[in-house]
C-alpha cells in the first residue's frame, strides 16, 4: 500500500514539472490554425469571411488572349520552333511575373517585362528543339506570377514530328517463315521533301537475298486515309517477293531504296565512292527462317546452332535401358507430298528409334519419335569431345524439298 501511495506523489510531482517546462517554452505563443484560434472566436464558419476583410479589392489578374497551349503542327526532328504567349494584367495592382521550371527540351526566352501595370501586357517566348523518336512532340514550361487566384502558368507546346520520309511500318519484320516458303514484304513510302523523288531500284543488304528477291515501286495520291501522312507530298508502295532458298536462322538486314530529287541524276554504285554520295532510304528487314522440319523442344532437347537437335541424356548411372520422346515437327505446304521414316542410327545396336504415323494439327504434321539407349558389355561414352562424338538419330524424308535433320544424344552409359 506504502508502495503505490509512493508511486501516486512521484506521478504527481512528475506531471506537474512537466506542465511548468511546457508552460514557460511554449505558452507565450497563441494557439491558432491561420484564421481559427484555439479559444474558438474564429470558426470553421467564420474563417472565409475573417479572409475577405483582410483581403483588398486592388489585385493583380492574369488574362491569357490567346491561351496556354501551342499546337506547332508539323515539325522534323531537330528542327527548332518558337512562340510567344501574350501576358496581359487586368487586374487593379501591379503584375510581377518570374520564370518557374520547363521541361529540358523547352526554354523560356528573358520576359520582355517582369511587371505589368493594371491594363499592360507582354509576351513571353518560348524555343524548343524537336529531339524524339516518336511521332508526337509535347513539351512545357512555367511561368509564376503575384496573382493570387493563378500563382503558376503553364504554357504548353505540342505537335506531330516527321521526318523527311516516313515509313510504315518502319521495320519490316516477317517473324518466322519455313524454309521453301516464300517471304513477301510490303510497305509504304511517304515523302515530306519540297522536291518531288524518284526512286530507284530497291536491293537488300545481302547479296543472297537480291538474288532470290523481285520488287516493285509503285506511286500513288496521297488521301485522308493516309491519316497522320495525309499531308505527305508524294507517297509509294514498295513490295518486296523473296523466293525460297535463305539459310535457316535468323535474318537482320536493310531494305534500301537509293532516290534523286527532281532534276538530279542517278548515282553509279559500281564503286564504294559511289555509294557513300547516294541518297537512300534505309528500311529493317528482321526474321526468322526456320526448318519445315524440326522438332519440339523441351528441358533436354534443344536446337543446335548450325541446324539440328541435341537430346542429353547426361551421365546414366542406372543399369538397363533408357527411354525417351519427342515430337518431330513438319510444317508447310509440303507436309502431304513428304513421307518421314529414320535413317542412319549411331552406334548401330546401342541407339534404336521409331517414328510413328503423323498426327494433323493444320499446317502441320506431328510424328512421336521413340528412342532409346541399350548398355552392351563395355561403357560408351559420348559426350561430345568432337562435333561427331555423339549418338546419332538422322530424320530423313522422301522430298527433295524437305532436308534431313539430325538428331544428335549426348550421353554415358554403362555396361550392363
Amino acid at each position: 500500500m506504502k508502495t503505490l501511495v509512493a508511486c501516486l506523489v512521484f506521478a504527481s510531482i512528475g506531471a506537474a514539472i512537466a506542465y511548468q517546462i511546457n508552460e514557460k517554452n511554449y505558452g507565450k505563443y497563441e494557439a491558432s490554425f491561420g484564421p481559427i484560434d484555439y479559444e474558438g472566436e474564429t470558426t470553421a464558419e467564420t474563417a472565409m469571411a475573417s479572409l475577405q476583410e483582410q483581403w483588398t479589392d486592388n489585385l493583380p489578374k492574369v488574362e491569357l488572349p490567346d491561351g496556354n497551349e501551342y499546337d506547332f503542327g508539323i515539325m522534323q526532328p531537330e528542327e527548332k520552333g518558337e512562340h510567344s504567349f501574350v501576358v496581359k494584367n487586368v487586374g487593379e495592382a501591379p503584375l510581377t511575373l518570374k520564370i518557374g521550371a520547363s521541361t529540358c527540351k523547352c526554354t523560356v526566352g528573358t520576359l520582355e517585362n517582369e511587371s505589368l501595370a493594371p491594363g499592360e501586357q507582354t509576351e513571353v517566348k518560348l524555343a524548343w528543339t524537336v529531339k524524339t523518336n516518336e511521332s508526337t512532340f509535347g513539351q512545357s514550361a512555367e511561368l509564376r506570377t503575384n496573382d493570387p487566384s493563378q500563382v503558376a502558368i503553364r504554357f504548353e507546346i505540342t505537335g506531330k514530328v516527321v521526318r523527311q520520309v516516313q515509313l510504315v511500318p518502319e521495320t519490316l519484320t516477317f517473324k518466322e517463315v519455313a524454309s521453301g516458303e516464300p517471304i513477301d514484304l510490303e510497305m509504304k513510302v511517304y515523302s515530306y521533301i519540297e522536291d518531288e523523288i524518284v526512286i530507284g531500284q530497291p536491293r537488300f543488304s545481302s547479296d543472297q537475298m537480291n538474288e532470290l528477291a523481285e520488287f516493285s515501286v509503285e506511286p500513288f495520291e496521297v488521301s485522308e486515309d493516309d491519316t497522320e501522312h495525309a499531308e505527305a507530298v508524294q507517297a509509294f508502295k514498295v513490295t518486296a517477293s523473296i523466293a525460297p532458298g535463305l539459310e535457316q536462322g535468323p535474318v537482320s538486314q536493310n531494305l534500301i531504296l537509293p532516290f534523286t530529287q527532281d532534276g538530279e541524276e542517278p548515282v553509279d554504285i559500281s564503286d564504294d565512292d559511289g555509294k557513300s554520295n547516294e541518297k537512300s532510304i534505309v528500311a529493317a528487314v528482321t526474321g526468322r527462317i526456320v526448318g519445315v522440319l524440326g522438332m519440339l523442344e523441351s528441358t533436354k532437347l534443344k536446337g543446335v546452332t548450325g541446324g539440328g537437335y541435341m537430346y542429353d541424356f547426361g551421365k546414366i548411372t542406372e543399369p538397363g535401358q533408357q527411354t525417351a520422346k519427342a515430337f518431330v515437327v513438319l510444317k508447310g505446304s509440303e507436309q502431304e507430298n513428304t513421307t518421314l521414316s529414320i535413317g542412319e542410327v549411331t552406334p548401330a545396336g546401342v541407339v534404336e528409334a521409331t517414328l510413328n504415323d503423323p498426327i494433323q494439327n493444320g499446317s502441320t504434321s506431328l510424328y512421336r519419335l521413340e528412342f532409346s539407349l541399350n548398355p552392351g558389355d563395355e561403357k560408351i561414352d559420348r559426350l561430345g569431345m568432337s562435333r561427331e562424338d555423339y549418338g546419332l538419330i538422322t530424320i530423313v524424308s522422301d522430298n527433295p524439298n524437305v532436308p534431313s535433320m539430325k538428331l544428335r544424344l549426348k550421353f554415358s552409359l554403362p555396361a550392363r
